[in-house]
């Protein structure tokens, strides 16, 4: 593993979003660990720190009103690593409603599922893994 590269965990439970973003990210330099549940989520947030994190809000796609990935894991990795930002992406829950609950206090960008665009991920992961690293001592 490369230590030096910036260190990103994806939760989804979705293996393509999960095998596309971790392809991705990987093809960019990052090192990158992946979750499909908030019992992996919290098994992989003990082996950190990370530098970033992309979360699905629904972790259940049998449960409609399921927010796990900003109920559970979110605010686990933020207690966690306060100073850690976050990627929040849905295809049921739009930007206003992920903002109605996530706390105020962790920083986060909203990224639609249905309108993905590449380039705003890379640089918005950029601008979060580059923050995180000037915060560190």
């Amino acid at each position: 593993m490369n230590v030096t590269a910036p260190r990103v965990l994806i939760v989804d439970d979705t293996s393509n979003w999960r095998v596309t973003l971790e392809t991705l990210l990987k093809s960019y330099g990052y090192t990158v660990t992946v979750a499909a549940n908030v019992l992996e989520a919290s098994e992989a947030l003990e082996r950190g720190p990370y530098h970033a994190a992309i979360l699905d809000v629904r972790l259940d796609d049998f449960d409609d009103d399921n927010r796990e990935g900003l109920a559970t894991v979110l605010i686990s990795a933020h207690r966690k690593y306060p100073r850690m930002g976050f990627i929040v992406i849905s295809s049921y829950y739009n930007e206003a409603e992920v903002r109605s609950f996530a706390p105020p206090d962790v920083r986060w960008f909203y990224f639609d599922k249905n309108n993905f665009p590449i380039d705003r991920l890379l640089n918005t992961l950029q601008e979060l893994v580059q923050e995180m690293l000037a915060k560190m001592p």
